[in-house]
């Protein structure tokens, strides 16, 4: 077999036009193949949470009766929940919020997790340096004023031996670096990981980047409903066998309500999304047919190449039919041939496959960091292990034996398959005559149209997503986003006061108006289009409706988008209000005025389908 590779070698180094062709070719399709790999891999196949995945679940409360009526738990709740040790083995309470990191001359805002103090040794990981906080730092109102830093923002930061115990300054405040993550951690998410996890006990220095309990920073306060809950399930019990228990936690959650009218609530696990960070449950049921949709095309690339290179090989073959003719006629079986030439093959599919190794690698790194500065400007830090691991590297082994498989076996069997006679009758190679009908559909010319029937199916996929895009870039949205331009302000990154911050806030808009050429300026907490979003079920607060309802029918309420706004917001974007007023800066400055809100046309339909929404109360959950 050895001496099969010297002589494959011998005869590709002698082809150098047809070696470099065929290795480029494959090292671009099996390239492909590889990088998509390491990509789906990354995201879809490898489990978040490193040990047991299949135990973690996330924990919703929804108002019973109502199917997406849903919110976060109480601190109160989530130790009612910690306390269940028949359903599950462990529970963490986990918040989502935004830091400004480092001093103010360099600050850059940024993704936090805050989490109590069991969170870590429920995912099963342990720090890369020092150590993560304890029970007595994440007591609710601790303000114990310590950081575990995330491993990718300690390569950012250098990467020093002297990290842990430093100071890191966290919304102008020092906080003690206490530890750090290990490489490839992410949390709860696939692919967005914060900077920086913090302990609970330091909710009020923070507040939460998407609670809906606007204002309440006392986290042992009742009524604050902020926490999201992940759990791990108990040895042996599975999603379904605890569900039947599930009703007997509800009663105790239920009894930490009181007998608030409409209050029951009921619990509801589900395994986690790998990419949506939600109070509702989510599925990621569309990624894994974009993952397959995405091997499926490149396949097909390596199909292509994998047909190029036969009718390559088979053309050289054509070229050498003299030369196994004589090999045949001294006696050489047909076996000795299709190895030698499978030897060809494999060498090329193996060179091809480890430049390609080397391609996949420098674009996936591309990739990384060109999402990396696109989600840098969103506060998120990517972290997508699309480095290849053993999976990765077996797999990139397989795309080279399929493709020596594919593109070596039939040209070699025809090849050994020699027509003694007229082949050593050739002259320099001149393949002997056929018929104009066995010519047509002679292998080569077969290979050909499927070559081109295959790059039509992918032309022609390509094109429809070419023309969905487009058409999904002309979309109308309402408002006119052209001559727009988009300032952040978020002065809790900073050491002031809230009173202070809106002073400047409204003064900045009045000098921003003031400026030539301004049409008009004002604030908002979301803007159409932005990267975070708050939601909100609204129903109608008559007494009418709620006495018709009942405590327990099902909820009347619509899920919406929501977002705070100053005067003149819609006259900015270029929205004109079908009936009633704009706020008033009384109203935008909370000024003892009676609580008002703007809703659009369709949640009026669906909220008073059958009367005037002006003049009419509603109400938020």
């Amino acid at each position: 077999m050895l001496q099969d590779f010297e002589f494959a070698l011998r005869q590709l180094i002698k082809s150098p036009g047809f070696t470099t062709v065929a290795l480029l070719t494959l090292a671009l399709a099996i390239g492909v193949n590889s990088a998509i790999f390491a990509i789906v891999n990354g995201v879809i196949l490898k489990p978040v949470v490193p040990v047991r995945p299949a135990e973690i679940v996330n924990v919703f409360t929804a108002r019973q009766g109502a199917s997406k009526d849903y919110r976060q738990f109480s601190h109160a709740e989530y130790m009612a929940l910690r306390e269940s040790t028949d359903v599950f083995a462990d529970v963490s309470a986990v918040q989502f919020a935004l830091a400004g990191l480092g001093r103010q001359e360099g600050m850059r805002r940024s993704f936090a997790f805050l989490t109590s103090e069991n969170f870590f040794s429920m995912m099963g990981v342990k720090p890369a340096a020092g150590r993560f906080y304890n029970a007595e730092e994440s007591r609710p109102n601790a303000k114990i004023a310590v950081v575990v830093a995330s491993y990718s923002y300690w390569k950012r930061q250098g990467g020093r031996a002297d990290f842990v115990g430093s100071t890191l300054y966290v919304n102008s405040k020092p906080y003690t670096v206490i530890g750090i993550t290990p490489d490839g951690f992410s949390g709860i998410s696939a692919l967005l990981a914060p900077d920086v996890w913090l302990p609970l006990g330091m909710y009020s220095q923070l507040g939460s980047a998407f609670s809906d309990a606007a204002g309440l920073q006392d986290l042992a306060e009742p009524k604050n409903y902020t926490l999201n809950v992940v759990a791990r399930l108990g040895s042996g019990l599975t999603i379904e066998s605890v569900r039947p228990r599930l009703p007997v936690l509800t009663q105790r959650i239920n009894a930490l309500q009181g007998a608030e009218p409409g209050a029951a609530r009921e619990l509801q696990v589900q395994t986690p999304s790998r990419f949506s960070i939600s109070t509702t449950p989510s599925d990621d049921g569309p990624m894994g047919l974009v993952g397959l949709l995405l091997m499926g095309m490149a396949g097909a690339v390596l199909l292509i190449a994998c047909l190029n290179l036969a009718n390559m090989l088979l053309a050289r073959g054509t070229a050498r039919s003299k030369e196994m003719a004589i090999r045949l006629a001294l006696g050489s079986s047909r076996w000795r041939i299709i190895r030698q030439l499978l030897s060809e093959g494999f060498l090329l599919a193996v060179v091809g496959g480890a430049l390609g190794l080397l391609l996949s690698i420098w674009t996936n790194s591309l990739l990384l960091r060109s999402l990396g500065a696109l989600f840098g400007s969103m506060s998120f830090s990517i972290v997508v292990p699309l480095h290849p691991d053993a999976l990765v590297l077996g797999v990139t082994l397989l795309f080279c034996l399929f493709a020596t498989l594919l593109f070596s076996l039939g040209p070699a069997l025809k090849s050994s398959k020699a027509d003694l006679v007229n082949d050593l009758k050739q002259q320099g190679g001149e393949p002997a005559h056929v018929g104009r009908l066995n010519r047509f559909f002679a292998p080569r010319h077969l290979l050909v149209m499927t070559q081109i029937a295959l790059s039509m199916i992918l032309l022609f996929g390509a094109g429809l997503f070419l023309r969905g895009a487009l058409k999904a870039g002309g979309i109308d949205g309402g408002f006119e986003a052209r001559d727009g331009l988009i300032a952040e302000m978020d002065f809790t990154l900073g050491n002031m006061d809230e009173a202070a911050a809106k002073r400047l806030m409204f003064a900045a808009v009045q000098r921003a108006r003031e400026l030539p050429g301004v049409r008009g300026a004002a604030l908002a907490t979301m803007v159409p289009y932005g990267n975070l979003t708050n939601a909100k079920r609204v129903m109608p607060a008559s007494e009418a409706s709620v006495a018709k309802a009942g405590p327990n029918a099902p909820s009347q309420g619509q899920n919406g988008l929501y977002a705070s706004i100053t005067p003149g917001y819609f006259d900015t974007i270029g929205v004109r209000l079908l009936r009633g007023r704009d706020f008033t800066q009384a109203e935008a400055e909370n000024k003892e005025t009676p609580k008002v809100a703007i809703i659009d046309e369709i949640m009026a339909k669906k909220l008073f389908p059958n009367s005037d929404a002006l003049g009419q109360r509603i109400k938020g959950t």
